[in-house]
């Protein structure tokens, strides 16, 4: 089994890759921001959410059609965070997914303009005629995706993080920046991927729901401990900048062990919510498990 699901990540992560492609791929007159593009956005990465479009999908047999927008579509829009998330102006990053960032490779000029412009691909691909559901869902789709990554989600979370994080006095305003980072994209991926499903078939997407925020909060806590405890060359960026730009993460508020109790707690309520969920819920659970238990 272990190998079967070894597989569905690899066919997946290709499969999402293979779509992405279509939209940055070379033209006769091939200009510099779309190899800064193809550069960012497919130069590795564990396409964590984009599984998890698909690992949904499986649960209630999902046109995979619908869930290779969906899941390029999260994709695009996390590589452009990633981008302009690395700036000097923001994060100051030198080193994402064990190579150059954007704007050491190239420059900052052409990484902002990349990162714009691959935000930009994630809704043409949204709203393309090529994408196979009703008008109406795509417009939900999209208002949905907008919300969880402008100034009510993501950005907002970011500047609130750029602002001082020193401000934030306890778990209750950590669990709020780091969901705005965060969790809201996560939460994004499931209502997208709910969305595709054939309305007819009259799935409750509660526990969909309620299994991503969950997962947001995994993926970040993670995120905070391999920070403190891994190093440069297993993470593929750069380790100990929480502690170096003072950043206010579950470690520094808890200590190393509470945090992970804490991420252990989450886990296993996921894990319940899972069992809950009608279908094939077994990539679901996998995928679930290797975002916890995941050491990169």
């Amino acid at each position: 089994m272990t190998e079967d699901f070894e597989y569905w990540i690899k066919y997946h992560q290709e499969r999402v890759e293979n779509f992405m492609m279509k939209f940055i791929k070379e033209e006769t007159s091939n200009s510099l921001i779309r190899e800064v593009c193809r550069y960012a956005s497919l130069n590795g990465g564990k396409r964590f959410r984009a599984l998890l479009s698909y690992a949904i999908g499986e649960s209630n047999q999902t046109d995979k059609i619908v869930l290779d927008h969906i899941a390029a579509a999260i994709e695009f829009i996390h590589a452009y965070s990633l981008i302009h998330d690395d700036l000097p102006s923001m994060d100051n990053d030198n080193l994402r997914r064990g190579k150059p960032t954007a704007h050491i490779k190239f420059d900052e000029a052409q990484a902002i303009l990349a990162g714009d412009a691959l935000q930009s691909i994630a809704f043409q691909i949204l709203s393309t005629p090529s994408f196979p559901i009703e008008n109406e869902k795509k417009v939900k789709i999209i208002h949905i995706l907008s919300n969880a990554i402008g100034v009510n989600g993501m950005v907002k979370g970011q500047s609130l993080d750029m602002e001082n994080t020193s401000k934030i006095k306890n778990k209750k305003e950590l669990q709020i920046l780091q969901n705005l980072k965060t969790g809201l994209l996560f939460n994004a991926t499931g209502s997208l991927s709910q969305l595709g499903i054939d309305t007819t078939k009259n799935e409750d997407n509660t526990s969909i729901c309620n299994l991503c925020a969950l997962l947001g909060k995994i993926y970040q806590i993670t995120d905070d401990i391999l920070d403190y405890e891994s190093n440069d060359d297993t993470l593929g960026k750069t380790s100990g900048k929480d502690k170096k730009d003072n950043k206010f993460t579950y470690i520094s508020l808890l200590g190393i062990e509470k945090a992970k109790k804490i991420n252990l707690t989450y886990f296993k309520e996921m894990k319940k919510i899972i069992n809950s969920i009608p279908g094939n819920t077994i990539y679901l659970e996998k995928l679930a498990t290797k975002i916890y238990e995941r050491n990169y």
